[in-house]
């Protein structure tokens, strides 16, 4: 079967070295191009290649099923990891290698055998990871009715009386950590609701959210240059700010109309004041608690830019205990701005980054995390927040990954308690979108999470203040979802 594709997003070239579910790497003969066989993600597994000139660094992200322009012809034999077992899996690789002439040209012998050898590897161990962390899905379904202090009474008693799977440990250094739990019936209302690009907790740990309406982000929304094609149609009329309760998931509050056109990023700080970006109007909103003028308003409305008094798209803020912010900036700049309580700007850290889409802070470490969504990859750094002689500069690396963060897929948006990070991923096949729970320093794998029903887009995510509840919201379809933490 073949298929034709077009070029989708840029990419690193030592990705095949990295990326997670990475089966092989091989240079074809004839274009001597670096080709890496990519599982996206956890079944069902789909594959995606990505390719470059060898010595340059690729620019060609494909995915198979998608059509290529221009196109050269791909031939390509669906392979699932999870049917990857024993001779089932060793024949099933071997119709690809039949197909990889038409791909590899005079080295497909060697790459069939070295990759035919990687697969028998990796069978074994594949198979009992998937087998382990399946168990422990469907006994944590079982769990998430119950209340945090029960969970914690039956976490301490022996495997043998309650049959819980130990939770995976990415290594030996790094604690294991509990998956999150989903909170099965919540909301207890159907939410009316547009895309849903926010989410932050509120000083009781109440869920807020931030919406558009009925208005949608697609091709026609804005020119190649940054600018908001439909300004003539006004603010959003629907109110865009809902807060939900956090034990039933019902209606609190609700405000925000006539005062965004595209909003993006949310956040509530401690003082409760409401912080709001608009990728359309490239400015970002400060709301004091209870009113709905803002306190504080960046960047010029409708008005692009990349100096000190613009934004271009902007899409996140985190704000300090002192008041101290910083911002994301965003889909056409790649940088971080550091503001104090007043707005003034204080410093800019600017970094190879593709989108900078989300933002948490960890003030007691003085680290503040990004998903650098095109990149796929989270990356820490410093926050300057602390002062003094010998302490860390803001924009200086945080943790062992430094600059080159760790790349762990299209992520999306992080959130932190502790020392754990938590990180929601997106993904253009269905049910491949997930979340994941990392180490803060080293930002290694702890454990993968789903709702039952899966993921759509999951576009944001928070932790409440307690550190007991995690809340996840998606563009499509419009949901939230509560998963518990302990």
């Amino acid at each position: 079967m073949a298929y034709s594709g077009t070029t989708r997003r840029k990419s690193n070239w030592a990705e095949c070295a990295v990326v997670p579910y990475t089966v092989g790497c091989f240079r074809t003969g004839r274009e001597n191009v670096l080709i890496v066989l990519e599982n996206a993600g956890p079944a069902p597994m789909l594959p995606r290649l990505t390719y470059g000139v060898a010595g340059k660094t690729p620019d060609w992200s494909l995915d198979v099923l998608q059509e290529l322009q221009p196109s050269p012809q791909v031939f390509w034999m669906p392979f699932r990891r999870r049917e990857a077992k024993g001779i089932t899996g060793f024949l099933h690789f071997s119709i690809f290698c039949l197909w990889s002439p038409v791909i590899m040209g005079k080295y497909a012998n060697v790459v069939a055998v070295g990759l035919i050898g990687l697969l028998c590897l990796l069978d074994g161990y594949s198979a009992r990871r998937l087998k382990t962390e399946q168990a422990e899905i469907e006994q944590r379904q079982l769990l998430n009715i119950l209340p945090s202090w029960l969970e914690r009474l039956r976490n301490n008693l022996p495997s043998s009386l309650t049959g819980r799977v130990k939770p995976l440990s990415a290594s030996a250094d790094v604690p294991a950590a509990t998956k999150p739990a989903e909170v099965l019936n919540w909301p207890s209302i159907e939410l009316d609701v547009g895309q849903i690009t926010g989410v932050a907790v509120d000083d009781k740990s109440n869920p807020v959210i931030l919406h558009r309406g009925n208005v949608k982000w697609d091709g026609g929304s804005f020119d190649s240059s940054g600018q908001y094609n439909r300004i003539d149609d006004g603010p959003i009329k629907n109110d865009t700010i809902v807060t939900l309760d956090a034990a039933t998931g019902s209606l609190l509050d609700h405000w925000g109309s006539n005062l965004f056109y595209m909003p993006h990023g949310l956040e509530v700080d401690a003082e409760g004041n409401t912080w709001v970006t608009d990728v359309a109007l490239h400015q970002v909103f400060k709301f004091p608690k209870g009113s709905q003028v803002p306190s504080l308003t960046l960047g010029e409305a409708f008005v692009s830019g990349s100096d000190d008094k613009h934004f271009c798209k902007p899409t996140d803020v985190a704000v300090s205990s002192s008041g101290i912010f910083f911002v994301s900036d965003g889909y056409c700049n790649k940088r971080i701005l550091k503001f104090d309580a007043d707005g003034r700007l204080l410093d800019v850290f600017t970094g190879p980054f593709n989108i900078v889409h989300s933002l948490t802070l960890m003030e007691e470490k003085d680290a503040l995390c990004v998903a650098d969504r095109e990149n796929s990859r989270i990356v820490c750094i410093h926050a300057g927040l602390k002062e003094g002689p010998g302490q860390a500069k803001f924009g200086s690396p945080y943790g062992p990954a430094g600059y080159k963060g760790k790349h762990v897929g299209r992520v999306f948006a992080v959130a932190a308690k502790g020392q754990q990070l938590y990180a929601v991923f997106g993904s253009i096949f269905l049910g491949m979108s997930d979340g994941k729970t990392f180490d803060l320093d080293s930002l290694s794998t702890l454990s993968r999470w789903t709702p039952a029903n899966g993921f759509g887009s999951p576009h944001d995510v928070a932790v409440s203040r307690d550190g007991e509840a995690m809340y996840v919201v998606q563009i499509g379809p419009n949901r939230i979802h509560k998963f518990a933490l302990e």
